[in-house]
């Protein structure tokens, strides 16, 4: 029986809906509910140290989209609550992920090639890739697992990985931000257009060189190797976490006292010995969590002329967390030493936020001239039936993709006694 255009129309409009939910997967989760939302659950479960439920909730979600979030989360929450070997698995299978990732981005040329290949949809239903600092923050977790293990070779190897992984990550991201701009020219695109509504977060991102040199994970990688007595590579490390805290007020004392350790005349500093009965404590600490990305919607325009509402994410400055330091006592009361913050985690999301940008707006702005050229021929052919169910289907694939992962620390700081 052949359907009368405006019924026929409809049912292509279904079924394209009906296509868009399978291929979010078994469970879209972030289609439906935003991941803010969902995580609120498993920050909640950190601060009561009651994390069973969120835990064996999060080991059942194998075959969605948000796969790689909800890995990233139970290897943190495991962590946190010393299940170090289920935290290891977590971790192990999460960097599995991210060596598939780097594979069928160099097979396509770029990542950015992949993340355009949804334009009626919406970005939630791409399988979640990590941003660079989370990478980092894999690595750096990892080591604590094989810590716990008291496998020293494990640590080290991890540590190793996330230094390499950072100069890689430099390399690629500009590779990346070149592959965006030439699609945003190829289409059309006005990227600073859109972009003007963004630059409210320059300055919180300004406070970071990069999404990619983690300062925090730097210090431990050193305090890790100083401590095995590897001082060459504890020394590339301690530079490396000043490079990137220039005000540190602590980093140039370890750069001096490595280098006297390692008999640089030069650095003036006299290496004083412990004695017998004395040792070293290097205090790490996590504080607070990162902000969450909110929703905000723009007008953009079309390829016609015309005007289309889409939904984009955003961090709202507003109440922006500010670090505490740890002041750490002895058992008389005495205080001992401050933390110093190494890694500001929240600015380093809104820097990953901001050079995510461009490819952002390019697949938004294609997203919203494909619904809206959906939208302008269902009124053309399918009546009123076509109007609508074109408009539901807007309604209900038009939503920003918040994805993050949401227990990382606020910041990350270190004392040494």
């Amino acid at each position: 029986m052949k359907l009368p255009p405006p019924l026929l129309f409809a049912w292509q409009t279904l079924v394209l809906l009906s296509t868009t939910l399978v291929m979010g997967g078994c469970a879209t989760s972030s289609l439906f509910t935003s991941y803010p939302e969902q995580a609120a659950d498993f920050r909640q479960a950190l601060v009561t140290a009651q994390s069973d439920q969120v835990l064996s909730d999060l080991a059942e979600k194998n075959d969605d989209a948000d796969r790689l979030l909800y890995l990233m989360e139970q290897g943190r929450i495991s962590q946190i609550d010393g299940l170090y070997e289920q935290s290891k698995a977590s971790f192990s299978t999460v960097g599995a992920i991210f060596d598939e990732q780097d594979l069928e981005a160099e097979i396509q040329g770029s990542r950015f090639a992949a993340q355009t290949t949804s334009l009626l949809t919406n970005d939630n239903v791409i399988p979640y890739i990590g941003s660079a600092y989370e990478r980092i923050f894999t690595h750096h977790f990892q080591a604590f697992n094989y810590l716990a293990d008291n496998n020293l070779e494990g640590a080290g190897v991890e540590l190793r990985k996330a230094r390499l992984e950072q100069r890689i990550l430099l390399e690629q991201h500009e590779k990346e931000i070149a592959a965006a701009h030439e699609k945003a020219g190829e289409e059309g695109v006005d990227i600073d257009g859109v972009a003007a509504n963004f630059t409210g977060l320059d300055m919180i991102a300004g406070q970071v060189k990069n999404s990619f040199q983690n300062g925090y994970t730097f210090y431990t990688s050193a305090a890790f190797w100083e401590a095995q007595g590897e001082l060459n590579d504890a020394l590339v490390d301690y530079k490396k976490a000043y490079e990137v805290n220039p005000n540190s007020s602590t980093l140039p004392k370890d750069i001096a006292r490595v280098s006297a350790k390692l008999g640089d005349q030069q650095s003036g500093v006299k290496f004083r010995r412990r004695t017998k009965n004395e040792g070293v404590v290097v205090v790490l600490y996590e504080e607070g969590f990162v902000p969450a990305k909110q929703e905000v919607k723009f007008p953009v325009p079309t390829f016609d002329g015309g005007f289309m509402a889409i939904a984009f994410p955003i961090y709202h400055t507003d109440n922006w967390p500010s670090s505490r330091q740890l002041t750490i006592h002895n058992g008389q009361g005495t205080a001992l030493a401050d933390t110093e913050q190494l890694v500001n985690v929240s600015a380093l999301a809104v820097k990953a936020f901001k050079e995510e940008l461009t490819g952002l707006i390019v697949r938004q702005v294609l997203r919203a001239a494909a619904k809206y050229e959906l939208q302008r021929q269902g009124e053309e052919h399918g009546g009123i039936l076509g109007q609508i169910g074109a408009s539901i289907y807007n309604v209900i694939s038009e939503s920003a993709d918040l994805r993050s992962w949401l227990t990382l620390p606020n910041s990350g700081q270190a004392a040494r006694l």
